[in-house]
């Protein structure tokens, strides 16, 4: 029985539900009510050789006077219309409060609303007052730190640097404020277990952020991941370092290989010339000994010699 009642005729009852909300709806939007909304604050007038030293607000909150039905409309509507009020800086100097209802009775222009909202502004509820302080706008270059953590996975290596672009960023703010900058700090990064080239951008900004405007709002931090791989360099010159005037001495081998381990792609592109092998007279010449190993320095991306070839060289005292 009591499945039949909910059954039987359901288009009919589902119609009365929907037409009683509706008679509901129009009648309660249809009373006047008072009512708080949040809207921007404006900022016009202030002249670009000028920059706020005090953060001020971007929004404020009225109080209304209107329909129900209106209330709703903006609700849904206002983040996309041009309602707010104006703040007109036009006169300010240095330092000025401004008592926003006593602003907005003396400039009612100032608040701009859709025609159709068709509400009547009562009173500014927060903030009373704004206190603005401007001073002459500074421009100024600053580093880029970045603090940026980038662990290759298993049998891949960091080639180079990781590589920060554009390293140093043209802001603009005011004097007092800037002046004791030197650089702009990006949000730690860190990543693990990659095996493939960094490319990432990162925000960028100076706190507090409506102080300041940055030239640009992002870097690109980029960094070359390659698998590590072991190439031979034959035939390289040996160097003495240190050699006293008045010593003659010879080395044998004159030429030397190795076995460079690094980034396989960066090895690729090596060649023999690109390495520097040395032995340094003044700091390890042993009368007592005449084999040794020589040391190497190694351009950017190679990580270390495996081995020499061959592993020692004969330093001759004539």
């Amino acid at each position: 029985m009591l499945k039949k009642i909910f059954t039987t005729d359901i288009q009919i009852k589902v119609g009365s539900v929907i037409l009683a909300i509706l008679l509901w709806f129009f009648v309660v939007t249809d009373i006047e009510y008072f009512f708080d909304l949040d809207i921007p604050l404006r900022i016009d007038g202030l002249s670009d050789d000028k920059a706020f030293n005090n953060e001020i607000p971007d929004m404020i909150t009225a109080r209304f006077r209107g329909k129900g039905h209106t209330l709703l409309w903006a609700n849904m509507t206002m983040p996309l219309s041009e309602t707010g009020l104006v703040l007109d800086l036009t006169k300010t100097k240095n330092t000025q409060v401004y008592y926003l209802n006593q602003y907005y009775a003396e400039h009612p222009d100032k608040f701009i609303i859709p025609r159709d909202y068709k509400l009547d502004l009562l009173h500014i509820v927060e903030p009373e007052s704004i206190w603005v302080s401007v001073e002459p706008m500074a421009h100024k270059e600053l580093n880029v730190n970045v603090q940026a953590v980038i662990e290759p996975a298993l049998g891949y290596m960091l080639v180079g640097d990781i590589k920060v672009e554009p390293s140093k960023v043209m802001v603009h703010g005011p004097t007092s404020l800037l002046k004791e900058l030197t650089s702009i700090t990006v949000p730690p990064y860190q990543v693990s277990d990659v095996d493939a080239d960094v490319s990432i951008s990162l925000p960028l900004s100076l706190k507090p952020t409506q102080l300041f405007i940055l030239d640009t709002s992002a870097i690109t931090l980029t960094a070359d991941i390659q698998s590590i791989g072991a190439v031979e360099f034959l035939n390289i010159p040996i160097r003495l370092e240190n050699v006293p005037w008045n010593v003659e001495i010879s080395v044998i081998p004159q030429t030397i290989g190795l076995e460079a381990e690094g980034g396989l792609d960066r090895l690729l592109e090596l060649k023999p010339e690109d390495f520097i092998v040395s032995f340094d007279y003044g700091a390890h010449w042993n009368q007592n000994e005449q084999l040794y190993v020589p040391e190497a320095i190694l351009p950017m991306g190679v990580k270390r010699v495996n081995r020499f070839i061959p592993d020692k060289i004969e330093i001759v005292q004539k």
